[in-house]
């Protein structure tokens, strides 16, 4: 339910008709109950569309911006990518990129040469490379071998730079493809990933690429970001890599969007301080320790509007923006402050209250949340959703949102979503439009608001502004409001904090042992001249088995390989190899594949002297 008042209208409605149609616009965009008496008043609907279409936004709330629909996460942030003319990445933070596809071919010696460029900008430092979802570890630049063979035999090399500028070609890859990477192939200003994977024989494939040859990416810290509290923030040789968002965003208004400093961020570098402050506080953990109170690890495609990446970044802090008077942008980070400004029926034209509560089809009592969880390999899952128990219990069904931010951690995400209830759901909320006086509510996040009419007071106490307009027709501004709780910042981590993503343990195939061969005996073949050997071997006793079986004269360095498909399973296995020279010394070793393409290595040598058949 909406009460609308034009001016306070009073003996003979005295009163303008635009200022009037000024409010109506506001309150009939924002979908409120608009009284039939109010619309009278006007006089003329076409005086209300013209007085609504000067209006013109001037700042945005975390309401709009902040805890809004998310930014979809650049593609790379999930698979690699294959198109002719990528657009550019760039991450803050700590998560893991892939990259997009700029080169694959295929050397002379058969070894797969893939290239990726995965982020714009010089980077702080790779934390852990990945191929798939397998965590590895380097010896020089060549992937170790997982525990069940993956990668065995320095199947992969995996090269990376760091973005600089003048990059440097990979000399592997120059080495592999001569003609089609040289030196030139710098890639200055760009963090690249080269995988040479080396040839195998079709039967040790799977076993060294049991998951084809895989997509690599890393995890890393990326880009510096300047400091409000250096010197010269301008410096970029002074910039450090951060989680801080506010610094973030700073970053990001500087670098992508080009806003002079000078103007735009230095004469209220005091409110960037204070955010930035707020986000480095320090909330306890019910495990014991501290953590920032917001962090961000926003990763963008440079092609996504500068709105929407603004958004991702105050997502994560619940963060509001806002350009001053002099045209200097004031942020804030989500934390209630108390109000130094009050509006009050003497700056008020026209106002849209709403106070009865929240409907079904807006309230939320349940939000699921999500994080990007370093312990999952830094991929976005679900952590203990927000509720509120005793909202589901009155209305009698569950009413749910999501939020997915960007950040790194389950309690942070909670305490997002606290606040982003509390606004869905404050009992208070509407709009209202002032006159000149009422500028002064432009580049505050916090008001004291009174609605008082006629001796009736609907609503007089602490609001969040989440979104102002300018308003042409009376001179002053049109704003959207939400009752603020000025406990909202209070922080019980023992039970608001939660439960992470529960982590299972991912384990490796189990690998697949030597088998032992326990007799090696020559015998004559049925043709009773031919000469052959039954070896025995202790086997797994699994019916997906296949053998193979290698022989050769022992001074030779050749072996003959044979492949039996067909054997019976169980605890041992009689193999019958041959045919073999006669009155000869003969090496021979068995191995064995699984049905998922797992290969054993080859059992122990046994020498076989084939002059003694009897």
């Amino acid at each position: 339910m909406g009460k609308f008042v034009g001016v306070i209208i009073a003996a003979g409605l005295a009163v303008v008709a635009t200022p009037i149609a000024a409010g109506l616009a506001t309150a009939a965009a924002a979908g409120a109950t608009v009284s039939a008496f109010a619309v009278a008043a006007v006089g003329a609907i076409a005086t209300l569309s013209t007085a609504y279409a000067v209006t013109g936004a001037l700042q945005l709330g975390a309401s709009l911006l902040g805890l809004g629909p998310s930014m979809p996460k650049p593609p790379t942030s999930e698979r690699e990518i294959r198109m002719p003319r990528p657009p550019r990445v760039s991450g803050y933070g700590l998560s893991r990129l892939f990259g997009a596809v700029i080169l694959y071919e295929t050397a002379a010696d058969g070894t797969a040469v893939d290239v990726h460029a995965v982020h714009d900008g010089e980077i702080e430092e790779i934390v852990q490379r990945y191929l798939g979802d397998d965590a590895i570890s380097l010896t020089g630049n060549v992937v170790n071998p997982g525990g069940d063979g993956r990668y065995k035999d320095g199947a992969i090399s995996f090269y990376t730079t760091m973005g600089e500028t003048p990059g440097t070609a990979f000399a592997a890859v120059v080495a592999k493809l001569p003609g089609i990477w040289t030196d030139d192939h710098r890639g200055d200003g760009v963090v690249l990933i080269a995988l040479l994977s080396s040839p195998v024989k079709a039967k040790n494939f799977l076993d060294v690429y049991p998951n084809n040859v895989p997509s690599p990416s890393i995890a890393a810290k990326w880009q510096r970001c300047p400091d409000p509290y250096a010197e010269d923030p301008t410096d970029e040789s002074g910039w450090t890599w951060t989680y801080n968002p506010i610094r973030q965003i700073m970053h990001y208004k500087m670098v992508r969007e080009g806003e002079d400093y000078a103007t735009r961020i230095a004469p209220a570098l005091s409110y960037w301080q204070a955010a930035s402050d707020i986000c480095d506080e320090q909330v306890d953990l019910k495990a014991g320790g501290t953590e920032d109170r917001y962090r961000s690890c926003v990763a963008h495609r440079h092609i996504d509007a500068h709105g929407q990446v603004v958004a991702a970044l105050l997502a994560t802090c619940d963060g509001w923006i806002a350009p001053r008077s002099d045209g200097a942008l004031i942020v804030y980070a989500g934390k209630y402050y108390e109000p130094t400004v009050s509006i009050g029926p003497e700056h008020i034209v026209a106002y849209d209250w709403q106070g009865v509560g929240v409907d079904d089809d807006e309230a939320v009592n349940e939000i699921i949340c999500s994080y990007i969880s370093a312990d999952h390999d830094y991929n976005t899952v679900e952590c203990d959703a927000w509720r509120d128990e005793d909202d589901i219990l009155d209305r009698g069904q569950v009413l749910s949102d999501n939020l997915d931010p960007q950040v790194p951690s389950w309690g942070q995400v909670r305490r997002l979503a606290k606040r982003k209830m509390a606004r869905v759901n404050a009992l208070h909320r509407g709009t209202v439009t002032t006159n000149v006086a009422g500028r002064i509510v432009r580049g505050q996040r916090y008001i004291n608001l009174d609605l008082t009419e006629a001796g009736t007071t609907f609503y007089s106490g602490p609001v969040e502004v989440t979104a102002v307009t300018r308003n042409m027709a009376t001179g002053g501004v049109t704003f959207t409001w939400v009752a603020a709780d000025p406990n909202i910042d209070a922080w019980d981590p023992a039970t608001e904090e939660g439960e992470p993503a529960a982590k299972g343990e991912r384990s490796e195939l189990p690998t697949l042992l030597a088998p032992i061969i326990i007799s090696a005996d020559p015998e004559f073949a049925a043709d009773g001249v031919s000469v052959q050997i039954r070896v025995g071997i202790i086997a797994p006793d699994r019916p997906d088995l296949t053998w193979y079986a290698r022989w050769k004269l022992s001074a030779a360095t050749s072996w003959t390989e044979a492949t039996f498909s067909d054997v019976d399973p169980g605890a041992s296995v009689v193999l019958i190899v041959g045919l073999v020279p006669a009155d000869s010394t003969v090496d021979v070793e068995v191995s064995c594949a699984n049905g998922i393409g797992q290969i054993s290595g080859w059992s122990n040598t046994e020498t076989v002297d084939t002059s003694f058949i009897t």
